[in-house]
């Protein structure tokens, strides 16, 4: 149409004939669009939704998946011989040796004897929010290790004095907190090394 306003001295026929070429034009145009965009927009699709599905995720080995369930396992049963330990104020009984060995072990037996001697216990016992994929695990070296991050929620674990029945936390004190532990494989089990807790990191 921007053709015909430029070119005023064509014909009535011819100015009748361009028009209905050029509708024919456009037709034609709306048509092949319309298909285009219809084609196009499936393939847009079908596109977007190829990279999600082919999306490429780590593949677990058997013997990893295993290993990291029992690094969970190992930390738990270790917090558990604790809170049995701390409740009554003695190591008398314990399996804390099958789930804990190194500088973790003497943590644990340090505490109980301080306990102890200043006549406290605890009552109730602490929340491990821990799952697999906190857990990397190193099958290279001998014997194998692993790390686990957790988060450890002592709300509900108090220390009491014995005599008096009162809490001697601490004011002020952090009771949720993260936790990076380390584990090597040993023997047949798996043993918490070394712990470190963050309390500047929430969880």
């Amino acid at each position: 149409m921007t053709h015909d306003h430029h070119r005023p001295r064509l014909t009535a026929v011819r100015v009748r004939n361009r028009r209905a070429t050029v509708s024919a034009l456009l037709a034609l145009a709306a048509i092949t669009l319309a298909a285009g965009c219809s084609s196009g927009g499936g393939n847009k699709s079908d596109t977007s939704s190829t990279p999600s599905s082919a999306k490429s995720t780590k593949t677990v080995s058997a013997e990893e998946a295993q290993a990291r369930k029992a690094v969970v396992a190992a930390y738990r049963a270790m917090t558990g011989e604790q809170v049995k330990a701390y409740a009554k104020g003695s190591l008398s009984g314990s399996k804390i040796t099958d789930y804990a060995t190194g500088k973790a072990l003497r943590d644990v037996k340090n505490d109980v004897f301080i306990n102890m001697q200043n006549g406290i216990v605890s009552k109730g016992e602490p929340k491990v929010i821990a799952s697999e994929s906190g857990v990397e695990v190193n099958f290279d070296g001998i014997p194998k290790t692993a790390t686990l991050r957790l988060c450890f929620d002592q709300n509900t674990w108090t220390p009491i004095d014995k005599k008096t029945g009162k809490s001697v936390a601490p004011p002020n004190q952090v009771k949720r907190y993260t936790i990076t532990a380390n584990l090597e494989n040993q023997g047949d089990r798996w043993r918490v090394t070394d712990e470190k807790a963050d309390k500047e990191r929430t969880c």
